[in-house]
């Protein structure tokens, strides 16, 4: 399979050890979670996962080119693949390809560019450079292509070097419906290599070593000889840094409780599976009275051992009452940020939760320790103050 120039592509290629993260970040909800607690866990674990990159070296770099040259270029690196998903593609079976390397004049690059937008082949490189990522090389091709039109293909396909025993470039491989092949070294063009003879017709131009190494061999190399229980290390010591400062709020000073009342009004028809209407464009409706929020979630600063305490006896009201606890936090230190986390997980007993700034702006958090749970058709927000507990 080619390797296009994307991250989602790339991805594929790669074997990447997970990293190990705790357990708690996997408890599962049942179906019958409010929407609230559905929202938090999936942004939870796009943190998580967040983590799970590519390696830098095959992170495509933002290319700082024209509009309008940069939606053609993309456009051509895609459509003109011989692998495409376009029905107007020719299939492997079929087609015109001109293997190249940046080990090339750049005039006997741009030569066989012209050569591939005139002839709708795609031009093929083995891999990156050494020190490179395919956001580098796309920044290369792209002054290599600048001005021609239309933009011809271009893909990083090793395993088409192989298949086809390319060791030299330019080389020129014609295949037609039939799968007779024709291949050339050279660039004497198409027109010339599919008038010849099936087989090798030998060589018609000079040609150039291949200077990227394979690409396929290149990513079993740097797997097999990463540490990748450092790379696991750093990753769980790195992880709380990214995450920012968190949301500093005030302690509360005395006991506050307001009412919010959740309801929306519906921007478009929302339908139930069975084609019931549930709710008309433009209806006032409030989640509370269809989904009504049965978790109690405890809001504390993680950084102040006393708020902790608080969230802690909070939670045992709320169990004593049959209500599910959801703990949130605001700040962490970020010094022992996995070692804490671990341990007040262990000491709540529950899962906990980062508050972010969507949650901080829709329940109004202005104090810390705030409990927020459902009151009938509303939503309480409720501050604790310093001396109750």
């Amino acid at each position: 399979m080619p390797i296009h120039f994307s991250k989602k592509l790339l991805s594929r290629c790669l074997v990447l050890l997970p990293v190990a993260l705790s357990s708690s970040l996997g408890f599962a909800f049942d179906t019958e979670d409010d929407l609230f607690l559905k929202g938090l866990a999936g942004q939870q674990q796009r943190i998580i996962t967040s983590q799970h990159d590519l390696p830098d070296w095959l992170k495509p770099k933002p290319l700082h080119l024209d509009s309008v040259f940069e939606q053609q270029l993309r456009q051509g690196l895609t459509s003109a693949s011989p692998r495409g998903a376009d029905a107007s593609v020719k299939p492997i079976s079929s087609g015109h390809w001109i293997f190249v390397s940046f080990g090339m004049p750049l005039e006997e690059l741009k030569a066989a560019a012209k050569e591939a937008s005139e002839t709708k082949a795609a031009l093929v490189f083995r891999g990156v450079a050494e020190g490179e990522n395919t956001g580098q090389l796309e920044q290369r091709l792209a002054e290599v292509i600048k001005g021609i039109k239309p933009i011809p293909g271009a893909i990083i396909d090793p395993l088409l070097f192989n298949n086809m025993a390319v060791s030299t470039v330019p080389t020129m491989v014609s295949t037609d419906a039939q799968g007779h092949t024709r291949r050339v070294r050279g660039l004497p063009g198409f027109n010339w290599l599919d008038r010849q003879d099936e087989g090798e017709a030998g060589q018609k131009g000079p040609i150039y070593t291949i200077t990227e190494p394979d690409m396929i061999g290149e990513i079993k190399r740097r797997i097999a000889t990463t540490d990748w229980e450092k790379q696991k290390r750093d990753a769980m010591a790195n992880f709380w840094k990214g995450q920012g400062e968190g949301l500093d709020l005030p302690r509360a000073k005395a006991d506050r409780e307001r009412l919010l009342d959740p309801s929306l009004t519906v921007t478009q028809d929302i339908y139930h599976p069975n084609g019931k209407l549930i709710a008309a464009k433009g209806q006032r409706m409030n989640p509370q009275t269809l989904l009504p929020m049965r978790y109690v979630y405890i809001i504390f600063d993680a950084t102040q051992p006393e708020q902790v305490g608080v969230a802690k006896k909070l939670g045992v009201l709320a169990a004593k009452k049959m209500k599910p606890v959801v703990y949130l936090f605001s700040k962490l230190d970020h010094q022992s940020g996995w070692e804490q986390y671990n341990l007040l997980a262990g000491e709540m007993g529950a899962p906990i939760y980062q508050l972010n700034k969507a949650l901080l702006k829709r329940f109004q958090i202005q104090a810390l320790p705030t409990v927020i749970e459902g009151s009938g058709d509303k939503l309480s927000v409720r501050e604790i103050g310093n001396e109750k507990f």
